[in-house]
């Protein structure tokens, strides 16, 4: 008989964003955005606990007013990984869900779809993560969107902010663009956590690459998910007007 595996889902929360100070509490038609990326990720029936993991007071008691599971971290962690390595050292699961805070809309789909690539490869990938293929050419050209080649078994070969692959023949390029909810392993998150940027982390400033870099294999997931990250204070607007559109 099968082992059944233990799943964790963390959605990491900063308040100190450059960009957008205060971001996971701003409000999208009157709903703090982390109240609904957490309403959206528990829609995923896999997850055996969802909780979010934050460095701030404010986060944390406004979780722990509206029932959402939360906890403190140390307000070093320079990533979102860096939080989610700290947690696995105290919640001990076989895998575990990085679901980012700023993705109020996310679409439930893509945490059952990587639960479901760890649970037919386990640990022959340390990292699991999703792409879905690009054909504007704004995205594509975009240094904010991440860009993904991947061998023939979807393992992950390389990730850029420029347009890869570049076509020096007459074949027309297929551009796949990296979805940013990632699953690691506990042995993931301890590598992660050990060992200091790499050199194509460092000139990509794309975390994954950290474990490329250092000689490992990363599962890639195709989806036709959408989703609507908030980067900026505008694109609140963006995320109700979707939300107008659904109703």
């Amino acid at each position: 008989m099968k082992k059944r595996i233990s799943v964790l889902g963390v959605i990491p929360a900063r308040y100190k964003s450059t960009r957008f100070e205060g971001k996971p509490l701003a409000e999208i038609n009157g709903i703090p955005m982390i109240k609904r990326t957490y309403t959206q990720a528990l829609k995923s029936k896999l997850l055996d606990k969802l909780i979010v993991a934050t460095e701030d007071s404010r986060i944390y008691e406004y979780c722990e007013s509206e029932g959402i599971p939360v906890i403190m971290t140390s307000d070093n962690c320079l990533t979102g990984t860096d939080r989610l390595s700290e947690v696995a050292q105290s919640e001990k699961y076989d895998f575990y869900i990085n679901i980012q805070g700023d993705e109020p809309v996310i679409d439930p789909i893509v945490i059952t779809q990587l639960i479901e690539e760890y649970m037919k490869y386990g640990e022959q990938y340390i990292a699991y993560n999703l792409y879905k293929i690009i054909t504007n050419s704004d995205e594509v050209n975009s240094q904010t969107i991440i860009k993904v080649i991947v061998n023939e078994k979807d393992e992950l070969l390389y990730m850029s902010r420029l347009p890869i692959p570049y076509s020096n023949s007459n074949l027309v390029s297929e551009f796949r663009q990296q979805i940013p909810v990632y699953g690691f392993t506990g042995t993931a998150l301890q590598l992660f956590s050990e060992k200091s940027k790499t050199l194509n982390e460092q000139y990509e400033d794309i975390e994954l690459l950290r474990f490329l870099d250092i000689g490992y294999k990363l599962k890639m997931v195709e989806t036709f998910a959408s989703s609507i990250a908030v980067d900026v204070i505008d694109d609140i607007k963006k995320v109700e007007n979707f939300l107008e559109q659904r109703l």
